[in-house]
């Protein structure tokens, strides 16, 4: 298959116009120009990798926490949709055996369904209480509670991501224990002061989560987490462009600061994504969209977003991010920081994760070389 378009973006280069061969499931070519007969072909759009999302708690009504073999695939055609071709399915802190459960289901996720499910992200259970944001108290847990290894080495093989709070006792350990076992470790949901993130950095832990977003907030005699991210190393963070979450001001802020190689764009999204307004649920907690467009519990915490990927992309070129940056933030920097080598850009051997967008809506959407979007 052949696919040409107005501009090609692999998002370390532009060809204007260009090209890219998929052959079994594998990007074979990238090109200047438009070959004779493509048999896709779209002047005005813009050809990228699929998008990468590390933080997806569910979508159009399905909570990842309570799928089923029935109800996934409607939440992966909707993430395919949104141009997202690959994501790490995000479970917040929740009762043992229901993580175990879901994790069970996720496992076995169709691919052809949409997008991939590319691991799992676990969210907890080792919260700093302080910070939770909108994680059920009943079910954090210490670092040195053996109930918390016993849940990651059930996930094994399928874990991608932990978000911890690194300055609770016994995390650094548990830091180590879990890169032993190839699993990136984020900071989040914490109270961690500068001196105790920039440890957490030497530690080993390489990313952040949902950057500004519960955490200790900035100060100027006390920079906290989110200042510790700012400065200058080899971790991601993940941040959502909502608009909601984070400012405009500080979404540029931490662009300029981190570029687009260690900022990546992340949805957060839960099951009322694609929705609408009403009553859905986050693991346990009940949350209700509002006139704003954001998910909360009963006292007003912030709990999760109903953004899209392509949206995120769209807020960031609004907000003053080149194109070509604000793709790679919603592509290669996340595929990176989850060490999903395959995906994320476009180059003879990677998978054949493709986009189109048409404006910023996505008008198709390959999966490992299969149409995802529209459907056939």
């Amino acid at each position: 298959m052949i696919v040409a378009a107005g501009r090609v973006l692999t998002p370390f280069e532009e060809f204007t116009p260009g090209y890219v061969v998929v052959e079994e499931g594998r990007v074979a070519e990238v090109g200047r120009g438009i070959p004779p007969r493509p048999d896709q072909h779209y002047p005005d759009g813009v050809l990228i990798p699929g998008f990468v999302d590390l933080q997806v708690n569910g979508a159009r009504g399905v909570d990842f926490l309570h799928c089923d073999a029935s109800s996934l695939p409607r939440a992966q055609r909707y993430l395919a949709s949104t141009g997202t071709t690959a994501f790490l399915a995000t479970l917040v802190t929740s009762p043992p055996e229901q993580a175990e459960a879901a994790c069970r289901v996720l496992q076995r996720a169709a691919p052809e369904a949409g997008a991939e499910v590319a691991g799992l992200h676990v969210e907890g259970p080792v919260l700093n209480p302080a910070r939770r944001g909108a994680h059920d108290p009943r079910w954090v847990r210490a670092a040195v509670d053996p109930e918390v290894r016993d849940l990651y080495r059930g996930m094994s093989g399928f874990l991608r991501l932990v978000t911890l709070a690194p300055e609770l006792p016994g995390a650094h350990d548990l830091v180590r224990w879990l890169l032993e076992r190839g699993v990136v470790v984020s900071a989040g949901h914490s109270d961690a002061t500068f001196e105790e993130a920039q440890d957490a950095f030497q530690a080993g832990v390489r990313m952040v989560t949902h950057l500004f977003n519960a955490m200790r907030p900035m100060h100027h005699r006390e920079p906290g987490l989110a200042g510790a991210a700012l400065q200058e190393g080899a971790w991601v963070c993940g941040i959502v462009a909502d608009g909601v979450h984070v400012h405009p001001a500080f979404f540029r802020l931490a662009y300029r600061v981190l570029g687009a190689g260690r900022l990546a764009l992340v949805t957060d999204a839960i099951s009322a994504a694609g929705c609408g307004s009403g009553r859905f649920t986050l693991g346990s907690q009940e949350v209700e969209v509002g006139r704003d467009g954001a998910p909360r519990l009963a006292d007003g915490t912030l709990a999760g977003s109903v953004l899209r990927m392509d949206q995120a992309v769209a807020n960031a070129v609004r907000w003053g991010v080149p194109l070509l940056d604000a793709v790679r933030m919603a592509t290669a920097t996340p595929a990176r920081a989850a060490g999903l080598l395959d995906r994320g850009v476009l180059r003879p051997g990677s998978r054949a994760d493709l986009c189109v967008l048409v404006g910023h809506t996505p008008a198709l959407v390959l999966a490992g070389g299969r149409r995802v979007w529209p459907g056939p």
